[in-house]
């Protein structure tokens, strides 16, 4: 019977459903890679006190700007912009040295620790800065009353109104702080992680922002209502997540794993929302706590199964989308027509059955909730914020919303709306309430079938929200802010205190030089172009001055390069990495950036040179990277820097005239090429490394500068088509920001060493050696782009090894 059943009434397996649907990635916390503070149960943290400083100041004035503006009359100043660019700066120096120490030591952890650690002392910032306002007006009042002056009145009437409007005021300043920190993590933070460890977000964006950690309270209606429906959330309905649940949980259990049904129902949790706030207050004295973990918690034990929110466990309800792509897959029969007039979504269910089963479906679920409290519920919590807005929010919302469920009578609405401090008019506000009321009765069916329809997407939005909330107060009750001088010298002793300090906080010792790269432009053609000037009787130097020097001088800042020696034929340029400068510890990625720059400016001079028939300027870049300090020498006050980089640069700036001048050379145009002689071959210009150069406005990179290259950025590997690439070189992809903020792409191309007769190159050479280029050209580059997004093949550990060839042609490769 069951298996006839199922021939005519066909329905997918579990894998079959959840195929087409998105997947979530578990979070994964990497607290446990930290060691234990002081109480053996936190980790310590000791967030820059200049930081902490500038947020609190910014809090503190924000929240006196909220509440005399609104509550109490004339405001003062808002927040200067000052205020706000200086906490920004703060969290952006907090991040760039902690994004350096996990690239450095291989510890994402760092970085998860520091933005949850931002958190919770933003959220106990605004508790306490809130209280304290509280106590000052209290001991104001309290004094007033010693001393007559008349103002006490006045004073009780602050304190009522600070009570009575205390979570709209600590929602708006929390929600100001979160939106600042939001703003600069997408201008900048994330991209600056990306670049240098490879992954935007360490704490995904959804989880680290979730509005439920903004909110003072999952029973602040008012500020609930902004984001998810106020059906599960009723303080005199303590089961009603949990019912909601069951319901939603019921219609797909085939379709999730085991550990997503809904908790075996006990009589542990008779308590009312104000038993659990009242227990989350007297949690929050622990300092590891915050009342909304308590509230969280106490909703998730009830509804779910440990198994699925304590270990982060993700099934396709964890993605609201998933919902639409579900519902709107297919084009509504009449018996299931809503009012959506939107697309059908795409999605890959393939079975020919499957609109039959999707039919079936969207009538069980209908049939599920009509009639049932859950749709009386979602409907009058749906329509309950437009009413309370009518009402020109004297009503509370919550009332609105039970007295549109039918289950308030009118004289319990009436004696709660006179007992309203708010004192809204009574008839109008019944009047308001009657008719939307019978509004609701006469919804269309298909109006009310979307509202269904929107409820279940909401519904998931909501769970896994509160889901998400549970992970992140979790971690946050395993961090330890610590403030007591005597705590915090103890931790340190202990070497257990995980320090973020702003790099002005940075012990002196700290400012030292770590590393530097030099980079060498061998410049060639500028004797022609001198003499070619004054036979015209121009002024060379103001010609290369206006046109060559100062173009490069402007570029130097905005890669924190510097000037070691600049003459006629040669530029030599140095960056540095500073202990405390991290955001700059990406010194071969802008010295790549910056060799691209100066490339163009001599292209751009060569353009104009052509058409006054003047002659061309020639380059050869080479970058040299050095793992220690260079060493100073003084004449007379003048600096000289002494370092083998430079020597090294020299060597890689260079261009064999053997090579050049050969048929083949001439073949080549721009870019670089490395050889190794034969027994046989003449070397026109030694080297250290024994090799023969050919740089024609091209950039090499040493050895070392293209490991350390490595080391700073999230490369992806992108193989060459047959017709640009001789062998196997392929090119390596990634981005950086200059200091500046602005985002570049890098490209570097990888090719094997290959032996040098005197005419033409062979076979590669015996040792294995590859070389490095800059790619310079633009259609490369987004040739790399477009095959790294379509490919996304990983940067592999060492270079691959390819067979012998016996011949390497002439093809594009600048």
């Amino acid at each position: 019977m069951a298996s006839l059943e199922k021939l005519f009434r066909w329905a997918p397996d579990a894998e079959e459903f959840s195929k087409p649907l998105q997947k979530k990635t578990p979070f994964k916390l990497l607290f446990d890679r930290l060691p234990m503070g002081i109480d053996n149960n936190r980790i310590d943290v000791l967030l820059s006190q200049e930081f902490m400083d500038r947020c609190r100041m910014l809090v503190r004035r924000s929240l006196l700007h909220d509440v005399t503006e609104n509550y109490w009359g004339e405001p003062p100043p808002p927040p200067d912009n000052k205020d706000i660019q200086a906490v920004r700066e703060g969290y952006a120096g907090l991040m760039e040295l902690t994004v350096d120490r996990a690239r450095k030591h291989n510890r994402l952890e760092m970085v998860q620790l520091l933005q949850f650690s931002v958190v919770k002392f933003l959220l106990q910032l605004v508790d306490d800065e809130f209280g304290r306002l509280r106590n000052q007006v209290q001991r104001a009042k309290s004094m007033d009353s010693h001393q007559s002056t008349g103002k006490s009145v006045q004073l009780h009437d602050r304190l009522v109104l600070l009570a009575k409007n205390e979570s709209s005021i600590r929602y708006r300043i929390t929600r100001r702080m979160f939106r600042e920190m939001l703003k600069l993590e997408n201008m900048r933070l994330s991209k600056l992680r990306k670049s240098v460890l490879g992954r935007s977000w360490p704490i995904p964006k959804p989880l680290l922002f979730n509005p439920m950690l903004q909110l003072p309270s999952l029973w602040a209606d008012e500020q609930l209502m902004g984001h998810y429906p106020l059906v599960c959330t009723d303080k005199e309905d303590p089961d009603g997540f949990n019912r909601v649940n069951r319901l939603v949980i019921s219609l797909f259990t085939d379709y999730l794993p085991s550990w997503c049904w809904p908790a075996e129902p006990t009589d542990e949790f008779e308590a009312t929302s104000g038993d659990i706030q009242t227990a989350a207050r007297r949690n929050r004295g622990d300092q590891g706590g915050l009342i909304g973990y308590t509230e969280t918690l106490m909703l998730l034990r009830r509804s779910l199964q440990p198994a699925e929110y304590e270990t982060g466990n993700c099934s396709w309800l964890d993605l609201p989308e998933n919902i639409d792509r579900l519902v709107y897959s297919v084009k509504h029969s009449n018996a299931i027509r809503t009012d959506y007039d939107g697309p059908i979504v795409r999605a890959s269910w393939t079975h020919d059955k499957w609109p039959s089963f999707h039919n079936r479906l969207m009538k069980r679920i209908l049939k599920a909730f009509q009639g049932s409290r859950v749709e009386l519920d979602l409907l009058a919590c749906h329509a309950a914020p437009g009413v309370y807005q009518e009402l020109n929010r004297q009503v509370p919302v919550r009332l609105i919303a039970q007295y549109l469920t039918g289950r308030l009578p009118k004289r319990d609405l009436q004696r709660k709306l006179n007992s309203l401090a708010s004192k809204p008019n009574l008839v109008q506000a019944i009047k308001v309430l009657d008719r939307s009321m019978a509004s609701l009765r006469s919804i269309p069916g298909p109006r009310r079938r979307r509202r269904i329809f929107s409820f279940l997407r909401h519904f998931a939005l909501f769970r896994r929200d509160l889901k998400q909330a549970y992970t992140a107060h979790a971690a946050m009750r395993r961090v330890h802010l610590l403030r007591r001088p005597e705590d915090i010298e103890l931790s340190r002793r202990n070497g257990s205190l995980v320090e973020f300090p702003l790099r002005q906080e940075l012990k002196p010792e700290q400012h030292r030089i770590r590393n530097h790269v030099i980079i060498k432009a061998d410049v060639r053609g500028s004797t022609v172009m001198t003499s070619e000037l004054r036979k015209r009787n121009l002024n060379p130097a103001s010609h290369f001055s206006l046109n060559f020097f100062e173009p490069i001088n402007k570029l130097l800042e905005s890669y924190g390069a510097k000037k070691v020696f600049i003459e006629g034929d040669a530029v030599i340029l140095s960056i540095f990495e500073y202990e405390d400068t991290p955001y700059q510890w990406l010194c071969v990625a802008h010295a790549c950036g910056l060799a691209r720059k100066i490339l163009q400016v001599v292209d751009k001079q060569n353009v104009e040179n052509r058409q006054k028939e003047l002659p061309e300027l020639e380059l050869g870049l080479g970058i040299a990277f050095s793992d220690e300090a260079p060493t100073f020498l003084y004449d007379e006050g003048r600096e000289i820097m002494i370092s083998p980089a430079i020597n090294r640069a020299d060597q890689l700036s260079s261009c064999s005239a053997a090579v050049k001048k050969s048929a083949y050379g001439k073949a080549l145009g721009r870019g670089v090429m490395v050889l190794a002689p034969t027994p046989t071959a003449s070397i026109d210009k030694e080297s250290s490394d024994k090799l023969i150069r050919y740089n024609v406005n091209g950039i090499e990179l040493d050895v070392p500068a293209y490991y350390k290259l490595k080391s700073e950025l999230s490369f992806r590997k992108v193989e060459l088509e047959s017709g640009k690439r001789a062998r196997n070189d392929h090119m390596l992809l990634a981005r950086y920001p200059d200091l500046e903020g602005h985002m570049h792409a890098l490209v570097i191309r990888e090719a094997e060493v290959t032996l040098w007769d005197g005419e033409k190159p062979g076979r590669k050479a015996a040792d294995g050696r590859c070389y490095y280029q800059v790619i310079t050209d633009p259609d490369m580059i987004g040739y790399a782009i477009e095959q790294a997004n379509t490919r996304r093949r990983p940067l592999p550990d060492l270079p691959n090894t390819v067979s012998d060839d016996t011949t390497t042609k002439p093809r594009l490769f600048h």
